[in-house]
C-alpha cells in the first residue's frame, strides 16, 4: 500500500512542476507583450498629443487663416497632341 501512495505523490509533484514551468513561461510572454503594448501606447499618446497641441500652418493643410477651406480650382489642361478634342 505505501508503494502506491508514493507513486501517486510523485505524479502530482511532476504535474505541479510542469504546471509551474508553463505558468512561468506564460508569465514571461505576457510581461514581454505588456512592455511592447506599453511602448506603442506611449508612442501613440505622444503622436496624438503633438497633433492636438501643435497647430499646422493653415496654408499647409489647405485652409485660409480663418479656418475655411480653399475652394477647389479645376483647370483645364490644354493638350496639343494631334487629334485631341477639347
Amino acid at each position: 500500500m505505501p508503494a502506491v501512495e508514493q507513486s501517486s505523490v510523485e505524479q502530482v509533484v511532476e504535474s505541479d512542476y510542469e504546471t509551474y514551468l508553463k505558468q512561468r513561461s506564460l508569465n514571461a510572454a505576457l510581461a514581454k507583450v505588456v512592455v511592447f503594448a506599453g511602448v506603442w501606447f506611449v508612442l501613440g499618446a505622444l503622436a496624438v498629443g503633438i497633433a492636438v497641441f501643435s497647430r499646422p500652418d493653415p496654408g499647409l493643410v489647405g485652409m485660409d487663416s480663418n479656418g475655411r477651406e480653399y475652394p477647389l480650382v479645376v483647370t483645364k489642361m490644354l493638350t496639343n497632341t494631334p487629334g485631341a478634342k477639347q
